[in-house]
Protein backbone atom coordinates (compact mmCIF):
# COMPACT_ATOMS: atom_id res chain seq x y z
CA UNK A 1 0.00 0.00 0.00
CA UNK A 2 1.32 3.41 -0.81
CA UNK A 3 -0.11 5.60 1.83
CA UNK A 4 2.18 6.37 4.71
CA UNK A 5 -0.26 7.78 6.89
CA UNK A 6 -0.71 5.90 10.09
CA UNK A 7 -2.60 2.57 9.82
CA UNK A 8 -5.30 3.59 12.58
CA UNK A 9 -6.04 6.47 10.45
CA UNK A 10 -6.42 4.19 7.29
CA UNK A 11 -8.66 1.87 9.00
CA UNK A 12 -10.92 4.59 10.68
CA UNK A 13 -11.45 6.07 7.35
CA UNK A 14 -12.49 2.92 5.68
CA UNK A 15 -14.30 1.25 8.46
CA UNK A 16 -14.69 3.95 10.99
CA UNK A 17 -18.88 4.66 10.07
CA UNK A 18 -19.61 1.21 10.21
CA UNK A 19 -17.92 0.09 12.86
CA UNK A 20 -16.50 1.85 16.37
CA UNK A 21 -12.45 1.55 16.16
CA UNK A 22 -9.64 0.97 19.27
CA UNK A 23 -6.59 2.84 18.47
CA UNK A 24 -4.37 0.31 20.47
CA UNK A 25 -0.69 -0.45 20.56
CA UNK A 26 2.54 1.40 21.04
CA UNK A 27 0.94 4.62 22.44
CA UNK A 28 3.54 5.42 24.98
CA UNK A 29 3.78 9.02 25.48
CA UNK A 30 0.39 11.79 25.52
CA UNK A 31 1.53 12.58 22.46
CA UNK A 32 0.91 9.30 20.91
CA UNK A 33 -2.13 9.23 22.47
CA UNK A 34 -3.34 13.02 21.34
CA UNK A 35 -2.20 12.32 17.51
CA UNK A 36 -3.85 9.29 17.61
CA UNK A 37 -7.41 10.70 18.74
CA UNK A 38 -6.59 13.31 16.34
CA UNK A 39 -7.17 10.64 13.35
CA UNK A 40 -11.05 10.64 15.09
CA UNK A 41 -10.76 7.14 16.34
CA UNK A 42 -13.55 6.85 19.03
CA UNK A 43 -11.42 5.16 21.56
CA UNK A 44 -8.11 4.62 23.10
CA UNK A 45 -6.43 1.68 24.48
CA UNK A 46 -3.66 1.38 26.29
CA UNK A 47 -2.21 -1.92 27.50
CA UNK A 48 1.44 -2.29 28.04
CA UNK A 49 1.93 1.25 28.27
CA UNK A 50 0.26 0.74 31.88
CA UNK A 51 2.25 -2.07 33.01
CA UNK A 52 5.30 -0.03 31.97
CA UNK A 53 3.67 2.98 34.28
CA UNK A 54 0.83 2.33 36.45
CA UNK A 55 0.36 6.05 36.87
CA UNK A 56 0.81 6.73 33.02
CA UNK A 57 -3.06 8.13 33.33
CA UNK A 58 -2.49 10.23 36.62
CA UNK A 59 0.77 11.78 35.47
CA UNK A 60 -0.81 13.11 32.41
CA UNK A 61 -4.06 14.32 34.51
CA UNK A 62 -1.45 16.31 37.04
CA UNK A 63 0.77 17.58 33.70
CA UNK A 64 3.60 15.29 34.11
CA UNK A 65 4.11 13.98 30.89
CA UNK A 66 7.37 14.25 31.23
CA UNK A 67 7.44 11.79 34.12
CA UNK A 68 5.69 8.88 32.07
CA UNK A 69 7.99 6.18 32.00
CA UNK A 70 8.01 4.52 28.36
CA UNK A 71 10.62 1.11 28.55
CA UNK A 72 10.51 -1.55 30.99
CA UNK A 73 12.66 -1.83 34.07
CA UNK A 74 13.09 -5.71 34.34
CA UNK A 75 14.10 -4.40 37.94
CA UNK A 76 10.19 -3.85 38.97
CA UNK A 77 8.06 -6.82 38.20
CA UNK A 78 7.44 -6.77 42.16
CA UNK A 79 6.71 -2.50 42.49
CA UNK A 80 4.78 -3.03 39.13
CA UNK A 81 2.75 -6.27 40.41
CA UNK A 82 3.43 -8.06 37.47
CA UNK A 83 2.27 -11.86 37.73
CA UNK A 84 5.20 -14.33 37.36
CA UNK A 85 3.57 -15.79 34.32
CA UNK A 86 2.78 -12.55 32.47
CA UNK A 87 6.72 -11.13 33.77
CA UNK A 88 8.47 -14.13 32.17
CA UNK A 89 6.42 -13.67 28.77
CA UNK A 90 7.41 -9.69 28.87
CA UNK A 91 11.45 -10.59 29.48
CA UNK A 92 11.67 -13.80 27.22
CA UNK A 93 9.62 -11.78 24.24
CA UNK A 94 12.13 -9.63 22.81
CA UNK A 95 10.49 -6.49 20.79
CA UNK A 96 6.82 -6.77 22.83
CA UNK A 97 8.08 -4.06 25.58
CA UNK A 98 10.36 -1.37 25.12
CA UNK A 99 13.49 -2.01 27.00
CA UNK A 100 13.73 -5.61 26.55
CA UNK A 101 16.09 -6.95 24.07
Amino acid sequence: MDDNRPRIEIIQERVGHKVPVIGVGSLYTADDVLKASQTGVPFIALGRELIIDPDWVQKVKEGRESEIVTKIDKGKQEELMVPDPLWQAIIHSPGWFPGVE
